[in-house]
């Protein structure tokens, strides 16, 4: 018994010292990500632009080829010099289409299109609330490295916290439900961070794993072992040869490409990005919501307009498939905006457990100062300062 007894002790003072040392670093990932879940959302409420309309009765929820044109022929009309170079449809009906133009008057800007009508609502600029909080949220506006470096493995922190949290919390089934709250400060936060760290074990469980599994992908890139293979090459030919379309073109290329995968949805469209890369559709399968909306892919000559190559989960590799659930899963943005809401209640539960961790410790060292471990994070957010003044130049 006092062996099992000191063991809990050293898993307690670990889940102690994790969730105290790293709190500040481990506070504005979780703040975030949580926003982040959030963003496009509040993009929708700075940018008039960013407002569809009202979805009629009649109207497939999915993209339809018609969809495609009209919107095309729109961009088109409105900037007829301008060739297009992505069309992307956003995560929600509620928010507009987006494009990128080859325009140097619109360089670092969307231009939104209407989800339904198809007209053109407008332009934005490309640093939005979503940007912003992705990037901090994912390398804390650092390059991948060193920004991953240092995201990446707090993962590995939340797994191991979630773990000794689980193996010293007694009477869990009683923790579930309690909250003492005439009995003192440091006896309400303890039962409040039970009570968020218990009904959230899921949450936790998954963000740690998703997370783990991005520091796993990024390692894969630094190793020269991409988990995502590189599109097909094709042959050279000119740049204006491989923007320039007509209507009739594209309307080809979206109906081929729409016929190379049983029952799918195409939600993006790529120009190629080099002399020697080709067109690009991206789309996601109506019988799977889960998977990211890029997983289905066709890759279609810019000179012959032949299909060249498609990728589905099923002729991917296991770690390829496995990729494209992660964002779907860290984010929540693959069943509308009421299961984004379950994200963002679990994710404000997390940022508020890591609070909570800091007060209970402070109350029972009975100090306020930083620690040393404590003081050693600073300078990562001097760093991230750094790295965000770089990083907002990009977008003037």
């Amino acid at each position: 018994m006092a062996k099992k007894q000191r063991s809990l002790k050293k898993l307690y003072n670990l889940h102690a010292w994790l969730g105290f040392q790293l709190a500040l670093l481990m506070f504005v990932v979780l703040a975030t990500g949580t926003i982040a879940t959030f963003s496009n959302e509040i993009d929708w409420l700075i940018f008039p632009e960013l407002r569809s309309t009202e979805k009629p009765a009649d109207v497939p929820d999915s993209m339809q080829i018609d969809d495609w044109v009209k919107i095309y022929q729109s961009v088109t009309q409105a900037y007829p010099n301008s060739p297009i170079t992505s069309m992307t449809k956003l995560d929600s009906d509620y928010l507009t289409f987006r494009v990128v133009l080859d325009n140097d008057s619109l360089h670092n800007r969307f231009v939104q299109v209407d989800r339904w009508t198809h007209e053109v609502t407008g332009d934005i600029p490309r640093l939005t609330v979503q940007r912003f909080f992705r990037d901090f949220h994912r390398y804390l506006f650092m390059p991948a490295f060193p920004g991953l470096l240092i995201v990446g493995p707090l993962s590995i922190v939340l797994l191991l916290s979630l773990y000794t949290g689980i193996k010293t919390t007694r009477n869990w089934r009683k923790a579930l439900w309690r909250m003492r709250i005439t009995q003192g400060k440091r006896i309400f936060l303890s039962d409040l961070h039970k009570v968020l760290g218990l009904w959230g074990l899921w949450f936790t469980l998954l963000m740690a794993t998703t997370g783990a599994w991005y520091f796993y992908e990024f390692g894969n890139a630094v190793a020269g072992s991409n988990i995502e293979p590189s599109g097909p090459i094709v042959a050279n030919i000119t740049t204006n040869e491989r923007k320039v379309l007509s209507v009739d073109e594209f309307q080809s290329i979206v109906q081929k490409a729409q016929n190379s995968h049983d029952n799918w949805e195409i939600t993006a469209f790529y120009m190629p990005i080099a002399s020697d890369r080709s067109f690009q559709l991206r789309g996601v399968s109506n019988s799977n919501p889960i998977i990211r909306n890029r997983a289905l892919r066709v890759f279609i000559d810019p000179q012959s307009h032949d299909i060249i190559d498609t990728w589905s989960p099923d002729s991917i590799s296991i770690q390829a498939y496995i990729n494209e659930y992660a964002d779907p899963l860290h984010f929540g943005n693959f069943g509308g905006f009421w299961l984004k809401m379950v994200w963002f209640v679990f994710g404000v539960a997390l940022t508020a457990m890591s609070y909570t961790g800091v007060l209970m410790t402070w109350k029972r060292t009975k100090s306020s100062a930083l620690t040393r471990a404590q003081k050693m994070t600073l300078p990562v957010f001097i760093l991230s300062l750094a790295a965000f003044i770089f990083w907002f130049s990009r977008f003037i």
